[in-house]
């Protein structure tokens, strides 16, 4: 049988190559919105998961500018400690680098960060700094740096590379691995060398240099507190803000929703389009093949043998699309990501095995139940009537 449906797909094989390219077109669309989606929720679980346990209080910038910030800073750290469910607060100091250089203009992603962690920060840090390559900063380090993979290829920048913040030169002494997280674009400076670069975020005019000892806050909580009072009580801090991780990673989740339901919804349009080509397709067979149908049923075939034979055609268009558009999709974002990677920006997609043989599936399926119609007519066919239809 398998062998019958090969012949009749190359008999018209003019007619087969269009459908299946109509499939693959729809497949390639599908996969490439697809593979976006996977992307974006890797960036969302992994984004988010820095947040597991943690609020993030962000001090605005007219406190970091004033010059008693210090015993602002410690105040505020000592007014979250009597939180009920707060178990911890770190000081961290979170710098934009585009202050610091005119490149970060033409990156696509998210923003270089300068960031500062005193010691007790990597404990809570869940393992997102991990070194891909070099080493870790460690105590004594005076002007190092580690910085993250896409930051490295937009700067063009690698172990014993010389960068400057803020008219600083910083020793590059490790890359910080792919994690698909704002610290792929970072770079991470011994704690006390942020505080000093902080201080020369100030205005013109000011006369005397703050002495800035923090711009964050990572209030680390109990695993059972109730995150959302907690972050309202922050923000009721002079000079700080702080939104409940909970709140912000259900807002992520909504908008994510809206959007793989809108790119998908594209997808499964164009595969509906090829869908209407199979049932010609398969209409125009039924009609060409009357007498064949007929010829077959006066030597035995059963009406199941027929349909059987009609539906795996169908199948093998579904399949041969199918595998031809996951090929071209995976070309395009191969080479999308391929060229990304290299300048720093940031990759887009991911084509994982789920997204792959589901896509697959899907075009068989869709293509048996579109050429299902067709075939049911083909098995029905009276083999008297359909040997005079033709005679």
């Amino acid at each position: 049988m398998v062998v019958g449906v090969i012949r009749n797909l190359r008999a018209r094989a003019g007619r087969s190559i269009l459908t299946i390219a109509g499939i693959a077109i729809g497949i390639l669309a599908l996969v490439v919105v697809g593979s976006l989606a996977e992307r974006l929720g890797t960036i969302v679980t992994r984004s988010t998961g820095l947040n597991n346990g943690a609020i993030f209080a962000m001090a605005t910038r007219g406190d970091i500018m004033a010059n008693d910030q210090t015993d602002r800073v410690n105040a505020a750290i000592a007014k979250i400690r009597t939180f009920r469910g707060v178990r911890a607060i770190v000081p961290e100091v979170i710098l934009p680098y585009s202050l610091a250089s005119s490149r970060e203009s033409s990156r696509f992603g998210p923003p270089s960060l300068i960031f500062g962690f005193p010691p007790e920060a990597r404990q809570f840090s869940n393992g997102a700094i991990a070194v891909r390559y070099g080493r870790d900063l460690q105590g004594g380090d005076v002007r190092a740096a580690m910085i993250g993979a896409d930051f490295a290829a937009s700067a063009h920048a690698t172990l014993g590379t010389t960068i400057s913040l803020y008219g600083n030169s910083f020793h590059v002494v490790g890359v910080i691995d792919k994690s698909f997280t704002i610290f792929d674009a970072a770079i991470v400076v011994p704690f006390a060398q942020a505080q000093a670069l902080m201080r020369q975020i100030v205005p013109p005019m000011a006369t005397t240099l703050p002495k800035a000892s923090a711009s964050a806050l990572m209030v680390v909580v109990e695993p059972h507190a109730d995150t959302a009072l907690i972050a309202k009580r922050i923000s009721f801090i002079a000079g700080l803000q702080a939104r409940d991780p909970a709140e912000v990673a259900g807002s992520i989740r909504s908008t994510t929703q809206i959007f793989d339901a809108i790119i998908f919804g594209a997808a499964l349009i164009a595969l509906l389009v090829g869908a209407f080509s199979i049932v010609n397709t398969m209409t125009i067979a039924v009609t060409e093949r009357t007498r064949e149908i007929g010829i077959r049923k006066a030597i035995g075939a059963r009406d199941d043998d027929i349909l059987r034979e009609f539906l795996i055609e169908a199948g093998a268009i579904g399949l041969l699309g199918g595998l031809v558009g996951l090929a071209a999709a995976a070309g395009v974002v191969g080479y999308v990501d391929a060229h990304n990677a290299s300048s720093g920006n940031l990759e887009l997609f991911a084509i994982t095995v789920r997204l792959a043989l589901g896509s697959v599936a899907f075009a068989v399926v869709l293509s048996v139940i579109a050429g299902l119609i067709p075939a049911i007519r083909a098995a029905r066919l009276d083999p008297t009537e359909a040997l005079r239809r033709n005679a």
